[in-house]
């Protein structure tokens, strides 16, 4: 009887062990969008263990895997140096919005939510169209949401061409 208590206390454990490792979850999965350290407009999406990025300017990026140990971002972005290094200090702001520290870049990436075209569900080589029309929708979305530009200033742009003063006087 004792020996099939202990059997008994060895199974419900390792289940518990079980149930806890399937539903723990990295806090980076889903789609987010941010500005990278040049302004380019970037969207990433991130499995429990992997991650995909589009920048406007370069494109679609590798799948890269990664592991989150303590509150860093460790992954393989360098595929001639074997293994997980660290690339990234993670800061929770809230579930939706997060920081990513490098030695060169601090970005602040945001969740996309409720959005159907994303890297999660659509091939942007496949359909680049409808992925590329959506990402700009976003992507004008976003630089309003934050206050970057007005909306007079990206009517005028794309009316007219017209940059707005602020961004000429960086030039």
């Amino acid at each position: 009887m004792k020996n099939f208590l202990i059997i008994l206390l060895i199974f419900m454990a390792s289940c518990n062990f079980e149930k806890q490792r399937t539903n723990s979850r990295s806090p980076l999965s889903g789609n987010w969008a941010f500005l990278d350290m040049r302004g380019n407009y970037n969207e990433a999406y991130f499995t429990d263990s992997t991650y995909i990025t589009y920048n406007m300017v370069h494109g679609l990026s590798p799948v890269f895997k990664y592991v989150i140990k303590n509150d860093s971002l460790w992954s393989n972005i360098n595929k001639r140096k074997p293994g997980l290094h660290r690339i990234a200090k993670i800061n929770v702001i809230t579930p939706d919005s997060i920081i990513l520290v490098t030695e060169f870049s601090r970005d602040t990436i945001g969740r996309l939510m409720g959005e159907k075209i994303t890297l999660e569900n659509t091939d942007p080589k496949k359909d680049s169209v409808l992925f590329r029309a959506e990402i700009y929708r976003r992507y004008e979305a976003f630089l309003l949401a934050k206050g970057i530009i007005k909306q007079q200033e990206m009517e005028e742009f794309k009316k007219f061409n017209k940059i707005p003063e602020d961004v000429k006087k960086q030039n």
